[in-house]
């Protein structure tokens, strides 16, 4: 509860200084570093819990069926519970690379990069303890750490069967 109640804050923090700046009143917070963190920007809204498949997508490889995830305009991920692979693809060529962080339940936390330029589906093999679970997210980087836009988190996943933890 303490850690929704923190992400809840930051997200409320963050929007108060964009509508500062946005009205010219706090024109030196401007100068403040970009969070390289995009944990730490993850909010409650813009992904929704799909099915992914790939499928109608000019693409290299596409996910296996029943493979669950998360998608947006400009990015989609998700996780094949048999054999604990992550797939993501970045689709917008916007000169931003979509990322999905990946969490588990004890602890361990990653991040797998959709190849650049909206070229088809990335798979990450993982190794996650059975028995667990894992949620995801979606975000844009620059090579340069610069983060861009980011997703809700998913529902938590079994890494046993792929069903709702």
């Amino acid at each position: 509860m303490s850690k929704v109640l923190g992400i809840t804050k930051r997200v409320f923090a963050v929007a108060a200084g964009v509508m500062l700046l946005g009205a010219g009143v706090a024109g030196t917070a401007s100068a403040a570093p970009a969070p390289t963190d995009p944990r730490s920007l993850v909010g409650a809204g813009g992904g929704e819990a799909v099915k992914v498949s790939g499928e109608g997508m000019a693409v290299a490889a596409t996910p296996p069926a029943g493979c669950v995830g998360i998608y947006t305009s400009w990015g989609a991920t998700c996780f094949q519970w048999d054999g604990d692979d992550q797939w993501v693809v970045d689709l917008d060529a916007n000169g931003w690379t979509t990322v999905a962080g990946v969490d588990t339940n004890y602890g361990k936390e990653r991040d797998c990069a959709a190849p650049a330029a909206a070229d088809g589906w990335k798979e990450c093999k993982y190794d996650h303890r059975e028995g667990t679970c894992v949620r995801f997210f979606l975000y844009e980087k620059k090579s340069n750490g610069t983060l861009n836009r980011v997703s809700a988190y998913s529902p938590w996943y079994s890494t046993s069967n792929g069903a709702r933890c």
